[in-house]
């Protein structure tokens, strides 16, 4: 299913759009939990599905399936709201579920995953990816000013490829307050999402050694 575009009143949460788009019938008998990310909304609903290759079934024959709302925004546009809706288990990349939110789910189903291309090992994959975006987040929020970051590939920035920065923290346009930034060996300041920091060396600076 391609993007769906609409527009959205200020000050509508992006969890309430997608609830009001689902229907209110329909998220009084199947939502179990909601919410979001930058990048995405995250719903877990139920259904009756006691054969179900992936989930883990209850003893009432019901699973609790995550979907994730890939989130497109024009934020100056009169169709400023966007979605592609997808089912974990065709592993959607690049919008990783935070662990919360999985934890309302239904477990994954054990044993073979079938052939290369299964929902089971999608759905798998998907939960990995989300629990380690969940873990260098985590990381990167305990950056200190003086770490050292050694990526664990070389990143473009401006079409020069650094790979080792030192942490800094100055405000950025468009945040409140500091935020973390990282400083290359040629004194360039760059913006690092979390993803990029996976495999990451961290040296911690001398100051808490």
């Amino acid at each position: 299913m391609g993007t769906i575009t609409y527009h959205k009143p200020v000050g509508v949460k992006a969890v309430d759009a997608i609830k009001a788009e689902l229907g209110a019938e329909w998220c009084s008998n199947k939502l179990v939990a909601a919410t979001a990310t930058r990048e995405a909304v995250f719903v877990v609903s139920k259904h009756h599905e006691p054969n179900s290759e992936v989930y883990v079934p209850g003893a009432d024959g019901f699973v609790k399936a995550l979907s994730v709302f890939k989130l497109s925004l024009a934020p100056k546009s009169h169709y400023n709201f966007g979605y592609k809706d997808m089912a974990e288990t065709m592993g959607p990349y690049g919008c990783e579920a935070p662990l919360s939110i999985i934890a309302e789910a239904s477990p994954l189903r054990d044993g073979p995953e079938g052939d290369e291309y299964s929902s089971l090992k999608s759905a798998r994959e998907y939960r990995e990816r989300s629990k380690a975006m969940a873990e260098v987040k985590a990381l990167k929020r305990g950056l200190k000013v003086g770490d050292v970051v050694e990526l664990k590939e070389p990143l473009s920035f401006g079409g020069v490829m650094r790979q080792r920065f030192t942490v800094n923290r100055c405000r950025v346009r468009g945040n409140k307050g500091e935020s973390t930034v990282f400083r290359a060996e040629d004194g360039t300041l760059c913006r690092i999402s979390a993803r990029y920091l996976i495999g990451a060396r961290i040296i911690k600076s001398s100051r808490e050694q």
